[in-house]
């Protein structure tokens, strides 16, 4: 546990007080009322200092559930986010900065595909798909993605979608893909997930870490006699 009770985060490893630094602390940059502004992705752009995230689920004003991509402008003592209206990344979900734009988890719906989308940063936001299917069977909804240096693109794969009722019955595992775009080749790298969460590497890329996250299911529920780990 953290030795200062004031510092807002819980350490379970003394390591990572090097990372925080002597005085963290956390600040809300935004309030959004409308929708569940913040969930995943987190794409910050460097250069224009803006930050991409995308909603939880929320009804739209039909009762169905969609997913919103914001862009947050943080900067000159204030913060204020846009809307981006895409067709081309539904129900997004986890992100990655990707030649000079954003690469996204497509979790797609019942009558649209799932992959790996690609969206622009600035307006008017032209995205397009680069991936969606594991040759001709379609993935279950993509959750997050990777992209190693070699230029490959690792992503997961659960089944949240069907469990949330966005997507059909799966046609595939749960599983992790590595996606060459320069031949088009995807592979499944590893199985036997309950369902497979978030992604990232090392930092010398030898080994890629997965968080399992088969304890809670789509529509909510939670069963701690299945895996919570990484």
């Amino acid at each position: 546990m953290a030795e200062n009770k004031s510092i807002p985060f819980v350490i379970h490893d003394a390591a990572f007080k090097q990372i925080l630094g002597p005085n963290p602390k956390l600040d809300c940059l935004l309030t959004y009322i409308s929708h569940p502004l913040a969930h995943e992705a987190g794409v910050f752009i460097p250069s224009t200092n803006e930050l991409f995230i995308t909603s939880n689920q929320f009804p739209d004003a039909e009762g169905k559930k969609q997913i919103q991509i914001s862009k947050v402008k943080i900067g000159q003592g204030q913060c204020f986010s846009e809307s981006i209206k895409t067709d081309s990344v539904p129900m997004a979900n986890g992100g990655i900065n990707y030649q000079d734009g954003i690469l996204f988890c497509a979790q797609g719906a019942l009558s649209t595909p799932s992959g790996l989308a690609f969206m622009e940063t600035q307006p008017p936001y032209r995205s397009y798909y680069l991936l969606q299917s594991f040759y001709g069977r379609p993935f279950n909804s993509p959750n997050d993605v990777v992209v190693h240096s070699d230029g490959s693109i690792w992503f997961t794969d659960p089944i949240y979608g069907y469990e949330q009722g966005i997507r059909p019955r799966p046609q595939l595992p749960s599983q992790v893909y590595r996606f060459d775009p320069a031949t088009g080749g995807v592979r499944a790298m590893a199985d036997g997930f309950g369902r497979p969460n978030g992604i990232c590497f090392a930092p010398g890329e030898e080994t890629v870490y997965v968080t399992d996250t088969d304890f809670i299911h789509g529509d909510g529920g939670t069963d701690l006699t299945r895996v919570s780990s990484m």
